[in-house]
């Protein structure tokens, strides 16, 4: 099986399907990731491979390509921290310039070197405790199971969301979602927030999870948070929590919940609505249910109401994750509203 290689290439993917499968897509967003794997039965996005499965130094760093390039490919790091893979050089057609950024051949180029890079640091860190294995030996060789927990197989960075596309999936953390939340984030800290003052801004809003957190527990002080705006009084906030914190941790967890839903009471006013987002997408699934049920009472079409019910996920999701009005600030500890993750 050929592997695709992708840097956040989701609308990459949408444009071929649009251009060379057909020109609408399917209605429901699972029916769309299995015309994907129809096609692409093995993707890896370097975006993802950088932010959730590198080590610590990579996911600090920016994880724009040109950014990942540079630090995997181009220099080492002044305390030799951040050891570079010497890769092939290339240039233009005159012999002497290099390409750019968002230039296809090199966007291409860079891509497979910091796949490259990428995967060889992470298998560096893994023979540490096991027999030594090679990049061709990892990707021709192990199991599926195997390549999705070192190196992210068919997962799928998804711009200004709280979620990671996961091709392979058919079940989320919560009922009607269907992808998992990307690393660091969990259902028990990740809220929905509404009834908010229209002059509430982004700003606002981290100011008041991040003040007086210097005399906090560890779980607390190096926790980060992001924000996703639904419309001009609702958000979603999700709390990545330290690596030094397990999310298996259930007081760590229930302490950094506890903190985020005390400090958005005290700072936005406690008749706003704080609801955790696996209980905000359990009652969405429930409405949904009894939509359906209407929809079979008053028009006797199964088909009908079973499609309305298939799509409700997608549509909480669009509406959930996807469209934000607010510009995003950014303030020490935080990453931004718009871009939850560093983006390219």
């Amino acid at each position: 099986r050929i592997p695709l290689v992708i840097h956040n290439g989701l609308h990459d993917l949408m444009f071929l399907l649009t251009h060379c499968h057909n020109a609408r897509l399917p209605e429901s967003f699972e029916d769309t990731k299995k015309v994907i794997r129809g096609y692409f039965p093995v993707v890896y996005d370097t975006k993802i491979l950088g932010t959730e499965y590198s080590d610590a130094i990579i996911k600090s760093g920016n994880s724009a390509l040109g950014d990942l390039f540079d630090t995997t490919c181009n220099a080492s790091d002044a305390n030799g921290d951040v050891p570079s893979m010497k890769a092939p050089l290339i240039t233009n057609q005159d012999g002497r310039s290099q390409g750019q950024a968002h230039e296809a051949a090199w966007d291409a180029y860079m891509t497979g070197c910091v796949f490259n890079a990428l995967c060889n640091r992470i298998l560096e860190s893994k023979n540490r405790f096991s027999a030594d294995l090679t990049l061709d030996d990892l990707l021709h060789e192990s199991s599926d199971g195997m390549l999705r927990e070192w190196i992210g197989l068919n997962k799928i960075y998804m711009h200004v969301s709280l979620y990671t596309i996961d091709l392979e999936s058919s079940s989320g953390p919560a009922p009607g979602m269907h992808d998992p939340l990307s690393s660091g984030l969990s259902v028990d800290t990740t809220f929905r927030v509404s009834g908010i003052a229209t002059s509430v801004s982004t700003r606002d809003i981290l100011q008041a999870l991040t003040a007086g957190n210097e005399s906090e527990e560890e779980a607390i002080r190096e926790s980060r948070y992001e924000i996703i705006w639904v419309d001009d009084t609702s958000f979603f906030v999700g709390t990545r929590m330290a690596d030094c914190v397990s999310g298996d941790d259930g007081d760590a967890t229930g302490l950094v919940a506890s903190h985020v839903r005390s400090k958005l009471h005290a700072g936005l006013g406690g008749d706003v609505e704080i609801l955790p987002l696996g209980e905000y997408f359990k009652k969405k699934h429930e409405d949904a249910t009894e939509t359906m049920k209407s929809t079979t009472s008053e028009t006797g079409g199964i088909v009908d109401s079973f499609v309305s019910v298939a799509m409700s996920p997608l549509k909480i999701l669009g509406r959930a994750f996807s469209y934000g009005k607010r510009s995003s600030e950014d303030d020490g500890n935080v990453e931004s509203a718009k871009r939850p993750r560093k983006s390219s």
